[in-house]
């Protein structure tokens, strides 16, 4: 579960930007929060601002503090980090950029951060707050070589940071050799988190997943049914749907491929599946099934969301999301975050999403401390702030779309009027 996530010198983020998912004093709303200790933590948080302001580079700040934690131990000697610091002044372009996300995992809340270069890791460090007791458990700093381990932090220590070399990650060198407590770490990163970016290329996961539930009996019918009834209540026209194998073609392959590559492709081929869509004319009745290749693209985006969003609620996970709004209809749009954060969501998922869709500025649906703009300045550094700490004062049934398009919460952009010179 994520409370605070921290960015510095990254992309359009030159100051240090916080997005903060611990709830306010705020008392309306309170089913779109959950308690975990002495925290109260949002559901859900919406992004809101210009084109250009900074929103999909924050969710793009997550996904690369992911992918160095996934990855970076199996980084060649050499290879460069995938961090890219704040162009618009010569200092920042010679600082480090800096990542640091606070966290709960099985009730331990967690403090994990590092600096980078694009050559090397700079900084890491890593503290534990078992029953709020702060405990430090390593920090690092490469300029110096300079290491320290606390009391708390078990198991080997020498061996692992020889092996972690200047381009990888201690946390991750420690879960590649199996260390327990930096593995706990790892797994937050790699398995709690989806990260869904602009340029998302969409897999056929609900389509794999439902697939493999349909040879569960029990299990599979309960996934069915849900989706089947998320499907009707979506107003798609849908009444059902089926899910088959497709018998894989016949490939001809050069005699010199790898063996590797050959079965890769064949693994490919054999796992891809079928969807068709159940249609009923309500005029005669006759069902009419239809490919998923004929659905609109907004069926068949709803769809694709489906299974990873069953299993964002099912499993406690958190997802980031950028234009969550994508060819979705608004009441769609807002049937997906109702679905978070609804009171049956135990587990601890969590959505933050980066949006043009102002019909969900509703307080409604969302506190004022789960909605943020970003903003950039005359030097075109992204500012990062919430609702919440706007200095206008809440009123009962504030109505803050009007409000946002007016301009009195910034973040909007200033357009002049489009024309064609004479």
């Amino acid at each position: 579960m994520l409370l605070e996530f921290r960015v510095k010198n990254f992309r359009s983020f030159r100051e240090e930007q916080t997005l903060s998912l611990v709830a306010s004093n705020d008392k309306c709303l309170s089913e779109n929060t959950f308690t975990q200790g002495s925290y109260s933590i949002l559901k859900a948080a919406g992004i809101y601002g210009p084109n250009a302001s900074g929103k999909s580079n924050l969710i793009k700040a997550f996904k690369t503090m992911q992918d160095i934690v996934i990855d970076s131990a199996d980084y060649k000697p050499g290879q460069k980090l995938p961090v890219i610091p704040f162009l618009f002044d010569k200092a920042s372009k010679e600082q480090t950029s800096d990542f640091e996300v606070i966290f709960f995992v099985d009730k331990v809340r967690y403090q994990y951060g590092f600096s980078a270069t694009p050559q090397k890791i700079k900084e890491e460090w890593l503290y534990a707050f078992p029953n709020e007791a702060s405990q430090t458990w390593f920090l690092r700093k490469s300029d110096r070589d300079k290491w320290k381990f606390g009391s708390y932090f078990k198991g080997e220590k020498k061996t692992l940071k020889e092996k972690t070399r200047e381009n990888a990650l201690f946390v991750s060198v420690g879960a590649q050799w199996n260390h327990e407590q930096l593995t706990a770490i790892y797994n937050w990163f790699k398995n709690c988190l989806r990260i869904v970016t602009a340029d998302y290329i969409w897999p056929p996961v609900t389509e794999a997943m439902l697939s493999e539930l349909e040879n569960n009996d029990q299990s599979g019918n309960s996934i069915h049914s849900t989706i089947t009834d998320i499907l009707q209540k979506a107003d798609f026209g849908i009444t059902d749907y089926s899910v088959e194998k497709i018998d894989p073609p016949k490939i001809l392959f050069p005699a010199d491929i790898p063996v590797a590559i050959k079965e890769k492709i064949l693994k490919q081929e054999r796992e891809k599946r079928a969807v068709h869509f159940f249609h009923v004319n309500e005029r005669d009745g006759v069902s009419v099934k239809l490919p998923m290749e004929e659905e609109s693209d907004g069926t068949k985006r709803f769809f694709n969301l489906l299974g990873p969003w069953v299993e964002v609620f099912v499993e406690g996970y958190t997802i980031f999301f950028d234009e969550l709004e994508s060819h979705l209809h608004p009441l769609l749009t807002r049937e997906l975050i109702k679905f978070i954060q609804n009171e049956k969501n135990t587990k601890g998922a969590q959505l933050i999403f980066a949006t043009h869709d102002t019909t969900l500025l509703d307080p409604e649906l969302l506190r004022r401390d789960q909605i943020w703009f970003t903003e950039k300045s005359e030097e075109h550094a992204t500012c990062l702030y919430s609702l919440a700490e706007y200095k206008t004062k809440a009123r009962k049934g504030e109505a803050m779309q009007k409000r946002y398009l007016a301009g009195r919460y910034g973040a909007i952009p200033i357009l002049e009027a489009f024309s064609i010179d004479d």
